[in-house]
């Protein structure tokens, strides 16, 4: 189904019943588009009014904390389950078919981006910034369950019931007396939030709008970041075009967050989410720095010591940790899609950097390196070698759980426990599969086994204990730390003179 086909449903649905025959049909064309051939198991009622009452917190949704930019810690709010996260997920295809956001919400909208947020302030003299304080928390289920009984929804009571407080999660607040009570709010990390600010935020984007054609203004909202820019100076304390922002916002039910609130004026550098600009759009030097620089030791020092030495400092700024093993290609690439995004692909700076890291792709992806099982191998050293250089120990374990065979009469359960290898390696625990063909006495007498990284043929990089062959090219030589560090602190040096 395409969009408009789900909002016509959507829009004749009247029962909780037609809800979920449409979030049914929702998730199995998705199930069929991601080539997932397995047996559909449809939502059931029992699923749809169970976590549809958010007092079942249990079983909805899971908390973390990640590291903010400016400091401190953002709490993020997940699904907990799989098939909580899809029909979620089905819900927001059935809000996104219906809802087009206001020309002035740049977030979480199809056809725009940060690029096209900062595009707007170009060239102004003043640049006037706030930030809305706890935004996903600020938006109470009341306000969502009216929101959907209005257009383009027009949902409704029961079927507003239900979306509301699937879309929504209990919490426990101070009142005005200081006593603990429970609220029901819009959480930070769920599919169907971002799209649900935009719903929710439509008569604040019409007001703000307003406000800056009233003093001459542009406006924009990237979620909760606001922006107002110009060409002449309206933004003073205690002013009317501040006295009138104020109104407004709390007005709307939310809070200016101040310690986020600047003026920045032409002739020094002017930034609208995380974009600088001027004449024309740009990232930080910063930004092109950590590019250059990861680039510079994966080619210098190898694959392996970058993720070692390096990756986990740089995902640790960035907020937060993911599991498995670092995948330095995906972040990369990722960044520089996001330099081209904003520079451009015939930048200069782009091309020059886009065409190093294709260079060493192929260089990690040599054919030469490639078995007939399609596993590249990346990089390879002996385990001892491995072992002191990273200071850390391989372990050969085996897992506790029987092999089920099945048989022409029956499944017969067999104790044949799963061999495999782990180690500490950049501050956590990390698995690695062991070749068949090392046997048992042979896990012992490290002198002849290497472990390498490797990708396999969906280019997911993984770790493998193995004897040497034909395939294996040699690690790169020792890596002197302190020289590495000199190294980068020259190359940082350089870029920022």
């Amino acid at each position: 189904m395409d969009k408009a086909q789900i909002a016509q449903i959507a829009s004749q649905m009247s029962t909780k019943e037609d809800l979920l025959t449409l979030l049914n049909r929702i998730k199995q064309e998705k199930l069929h588009k991601l080539g997932y051939d397995v047996k559909f198991y449809p939502f059931t009622m029992r699923h749809l009014l169970y976590y549809c009452n958010p007092n079942h917190s249990f079983h909805r949704y899971r908390k973390f904390k990640i590291k903010k930019k400016s400091g401190g810690f953002r709490q993020i709010t997940v699904p907990r389950n799989q098939s909580f996260k899809l029909l979620l997920q089905a819900v927001n295809e059935i809000l996104k078919s219906m809802y087009i956001p206001t020309d002035y919400a740049m977030g979480f909208t199809e056809g725009r981006s940060v690029v096209s947020n900062a595009k707007v302030h170009m060239g102004q003299n003043y640049i006037f910034n706030i930030d809305l304080k706890d935004f996903f928390p600020s938006v109470e289920q009341p306000r969502i369950w009216k929101r959907l009984q209005l257009a383009p929804f027009n949902f409704s009571m029961p079927i507003a019931n239900v979306l509301a407080g699937l879309c929504s999660m209990r919490e426990s607040r101070k009142d005005i007396y200081g006593k603990d009570s429970l609220v029901y709010v819009l959480p930070q990390g769920a599919p169907t939030s971002p799209i649900i600010t935009n719903m929710i935020c439509d008569t604040l984007d019409r007001r703000l709008a307003g406000l800056a054609k009233r003093f001459g203004l542009h406006y924009t909202r990237y979620a909760d970041d606001i922006t107002f820019s110009s060409m002449h100076h309206v933004y003073a304390a205690n002013g009317d075009f501040w006295k009138e922002l104020i109104r407004i916002i709390n007005d709307q039910g939310f809070t200016i967050n101040d310690a986020k609130t600047r003026l920045q004026k032409s002739g020094g550098r002017q930034e609208v989410t995380g974009i600088i600009v001027s004449k024309k759009l740009n990232v930080t030097k910063k930004y092109v720095r950590e590019i250059r620089s990861l680039l510079y030791i994966w080619e210098k020092y190898g694959y392996i010591d970058t993720i070692s030495r390096f990756l986990p400092k740089y995902k640790e700024e960035k907020g937060h940790v993911k599991k498995g093993n670092s995948n330095l290609i995906n972040i990369l690439d990722g960044k520089l899609m996001y330099l081209k995004m904003v520079k451009g692909d015939t930048d200069a700076v782009y091309m020059k950097l886009n065409k190093k890291f294709n260079e060493l792709i192929a260089k990690a992806r040599d054919t030469s390196k490639t078995t007939e099982q399609h596993i590249t191998y990346v990089e390879t050293i002996s385990t001892l070698e491995f072992e002191k250089k990273f200071n850390t120990e391989i372990t050969i374990s085996y897992s506790k759980e029987p092999t089920v065979y099945a048989t022409a009469k029956e499944d017969t359960r067999v104790f044949k426990p799963h061999r495999y290898a782990w180690f500490i390696f950049a501050g956590k625990k990390t698995l690695a599969s062991i070749n068949k063909n090392i046997k048992k006495e042979e896990e012992s007498h490290k002198e002849l086994l290497y472990i390498s990284l490797c990708f396999d043929g969906r280019n997911k990089n993984f770790w493998l204990i193995h004897k040497q062959n034909k395939v294996v090219k040699p690690f790169l030589p020792p890596v002197d730390i302190d020289k590495l560090n000199n190294d980068l602190d020259s190359l940082i040096n350089e870029q920022n003179g």
